[in-house]
């Protein structure tokens, strides 16, 4: 993954936002337009989804030096992942982009 013209491991951002809050079950990344987005599964109540935004962003922040644009949080299962176990982050892109992802909350800090 590639923003503002340095590359970057999605699996090393997940890994981050996944340890910023106990009831992150799965993460996933991508750029959208310059803009780093971030989609957590929240396993939890609905209540959580607000106090998860600055957690995520103060994680990728510190340990990556990157600005996260859009957090987007969503039920556990939102995340496509195909037989291989692989995450598939480019129809999550399509479906944010179509607005096909039922989100709790999103957030832009743009």
């Amino acid at each position: 993954m590639e923003l503002r013209g340095m590359r970057y491991h999605p699996i090393d951002i997940e890994t981050s936002v996944i340890r910023a809050h106990k009831s992150i079950m799965e993460c996933a990344v991508f750029p959208w337009t310059n803009l780093l987005v971030v989609v957590v599964e929240l396993e939890g109540s609905e209540q959580e989804a607000l106090d998860l935004v600055p957690m995520v962003t103060k994680a990728v922040l510190e340990e990556h030096y990157l600005i996260v644009g859009v957090v987007v949080v969503t039920d556990i299962g939102v995340i496509p992942i195909n037989s291989r176990g692989e995450k598939q982050r480019m129809h999550l892109r399509d479906g944010f982009l179509q607005d096909q992802l039922d989100p709790i909350y999103v957030a832009y800090n743009m």
